[in-house]
């Protein structure tokens, strides 16, 4: 119970902290324990709701200005529930009389008999609560609680302010980490094109978000054997930059081993399958390319087919899956199939980011997918994968794009000069 020059004296007290400068915790410790003192209480206590509505606490103080340590809390929750509740603050003189508080357990086990539990809000929202207690009996009176109600909502603007510079810091951390998977990812996808006498190539890789689940890759078997290799991890963001890691990492591990097409995959799939996340799988086209004679001997694992030029009957054939997604069964035994690939002929990868982009506000299909590709089958496969990304994601790369994009072309050339 303090007079009215105390009252005073504390509001000239706390307005001088408030315009200090100082960091919102070091504010609102000083601030809490102006209130203990002026109110007379023995603990005194700062809550702050989180984005879960989970009650963290900011401010632990005791009459002597220390901190309370975690184990020493002595705070009825069932009081602060019951405030959070009724949005409106309760102050009581004697706990053990109090019809409200008196069949609350923790309260006599420690030892409270009187006590101020106040909401605090911003924009009528809970966002915090200041708790103060005392084992005196009618230690607090009605102007106290009156004078700390009046204080709240400036308590309710740092407790807000401090939330939204903690969120800030985490987007900015988070960022961070997020560019550093992309930097990552980037260093995993090959930056340029493999030269082999007779055969022009182009690509296109771009994640929807900050890092992304698809991958290509050119793998260089022997000196006339070339791996490619198209993917799409069944996720997005960094869950799926990490699997899509994993998965990049066994492929390559496979083909160093040798063996058959199927035989790599199969591989691969038990040891994706055994390091997979329940849910988590990987869609892949993967094929074995002689690059003299232009066999493709391939394994399509439940990925959009590639799409197959044949220049001389100028007709295009999809290469279908030959076996299902890979990490699903890990005893799955995969299936392989072969084209030649003469003069003239292209194959054509994507991944479904390129049938989940918005064209023309409708989605771009297979359909029109291949008609794009017919329409410009005689362009070279640089200046084919440019202009169907363009029409895709716009000219500055992004418009209409939901989903991770990667388009690779890969074409036999006419005749074998090196261009």
């Amino acid at each position: 119970m303090t007079d009215i020059q105390a009252r005073l004296d504390f509001w000239n007290r706390s307005g001088k902290i408030l315009s200090k400068g100082e960091t919102v915790e070091h504010i609102l410790t000083e601030i809490a324990d102006e209130i203990i003192h002026i109110t007379g209480a023995e603990q005194g206590y700062l809550y702050r709701l989180n984005e879960n509505k989970i009650l963290i606490p900011f401010v632990k103080r005791d009459k002597k200005k220390e901190d309370i340590s975690q184990e020493e809390i002595t705070v009825p929750r069932a009081v602060i529930d019951l405030v959070l509740q009724q949005k409106k603050g309760i102050i009581s003189h004697h706990v053990q009389e109090d019809d409200r508080l008196r069949s609350i357990l923790s309260i006599r086990a420690y030892g409270v008999k009187s006590l101020i539990c106040i909401p605090i809000q911003v924009h009528h929202k809970n966002i915090g609560i200041l708790y103060l207690h005392t084992v005196q009996r009618d230690a607090f009176d009605r102007e106290d609680l009156q004078m700390l109600e009046a204080l709240t909502p400036t308590l309710g603007y740092l407790l807000e302010n401090e939330w939204l510079h903690h969120v800030a810091l985490e987007k900015a951390r988070m960022q961070r980490e997020m560019q550093m998977a992309r930097d990552v990812q980037d260093s995993l996808v090959p930056r340029e094109i493999p030269q082999h006498k007779g055969w022009d190539a182009a690509f296109c890789w771009q994640p929807a978000f900050e890092a992304g689940g698809d991958f290509f890759d050119f793998i260089t078997v022997d000196e006339h054997t070339l791996a490619l290799v198209i993917a799409d991890v069944s996720d997005k963001g960094m869950p799926a930059a990490l699997f899509m890691a994993l998965s990049r990492t066994i492929l390559r591990a496979v083909v160093g081993n040798h063996g058959t097409p199927a035989e790599m995959i199969t591989r691969a799939n038990r040891l994706i399958h055994h390091d997979a996340q329940e849910g988590m799988f990987v869609t892949l086209f993967f094929g074995l390319l002689d690059l003299e004679n232009g066999k493709l001997t391939y394994v399509n694992g439940g990925h959009n087919p590639p799409f197959f030029y044949r220049k001389k009957v100028e007709e295009f054939q999809k290469l279908n899956p030959t076996g299902m997604a890979v990490g699903i069964e890990d005893d799955f035994v995969y299936k392989q199939k072969s084209i030649s690939m003469e003069p003239g002929d292209f194959l054509f990868l994507y991944t479904d980011g390129a049938l989940d982009a918005v064209v023309r506000q409708q989605p771009f299909n297979e359909e029109e997918l291949q008609s794009f590709i017919q329409r410009h089958r005689n362009a070279d496969p640089t200046q084919l994968v440019s202009m169907l990304k363009e029409s895709l994601c716009g000219v500055n790369g992004g418009a209409g794009m939901h989903d991770d994009l990667t388009l690779v072309m890969w074409k036999r050339r006419v005749n074998n000069r090196n261009e």
